[in-house]
């Protein structure tokens, strides 16, 4: 940096809406994706039980239909519940179908939100990477303005010879401040941990945009 400085420079299973087809499932935040796991669990639970129910209906059926065919006497209200033997066969079989379907649903949106959470953590790494990209990029400038010859042609301008300078000597103070507020000298009075917090938030604010004054300026 400036030559007049001295001292060292340094990514679980979930639902999909119910009112949407499976190809039409949409993938919200956490929150949302726990909201819908919940809800995928409480239809699952709900299928499930009117299977069992429905299994266990079919099975005294089946235990009437074959007393009735040793020639066993059934009772009036066993006799009426055989007559429905077919429908209870039918909806048990649809509930296995819809069982399987919801389960196999259940897999395919776990897999899509697997992936749309392994798909932010790689922006979130990208957008990280990007933010050191320009930490570097910036203290190689600010270490470079610190060299007499580039400090001189920003003042004469890239073309020299009366074209307006690039930085004016009051624009490169300003440089050499912030110099000092991003890589701070060591100060012995104070903690080296707080010097290095206090010169992050500076960078922070920085590569956010933030409109504060630093080094004198915003």
């Amino acid at each position: 940096m400036p030559a007049a400085m001295n001292g060292n420079r340094t990514v679980q299973s979930a639902s999909p809406d119910m009112g949407s087809t499976p190809g039409q499932i949409t993938l919200g935040g956490g929150q949302s994706s726990g909201a819908q796991t919940e809800a995928m669990k409480q239809v699952l639970g709900v299928i499930d039980k009117k299977v069992r129910n429905m299994e266990k209906k079919k099975g005294k059926l089946d235990d009437y239909q074959a007393k009735k065919n040793k020639g066993e006497r059934l009772n009036q209200d066993q006799l009426d519940a055989l007559t429905k033997y077919q429908e209870v066969t039918n909806n048990l079989e649809f509930a296995r179908e819809l069982q399987k379907s919801f389960l196999a649903l259940g897999q395919d949106i776990q897999k899509a939100v697997k992936k749309a959470v392994r798909r932010e953590q790689l922006q979130r790494e990208e957008a990280e990477q990007k933010r050191l990209k320009t930490v570097l990029e910036l203290q190689f400038l600010l270490d470079r303005l610190g060299e007499d010859s580039v400090r001189q042609e920003l003042r004469q301008g890239a073309a020299g010879g009366g074209t307006p300078s690039l930085l004016t000597d009051t624009e490169l103070t300003t440089l050499d401040e912030l110099y000092k507020l991003v890589g701070p000298e060591r100060d012995q009075n104070t903690r080296l941990s707080d010097q290095y917090e206090e010169a992050s938030q500076h960078l922070m604010d920085l590569l956010e945009g933030k409109d504060k004054a630093v080094a004198g300026t915003t």
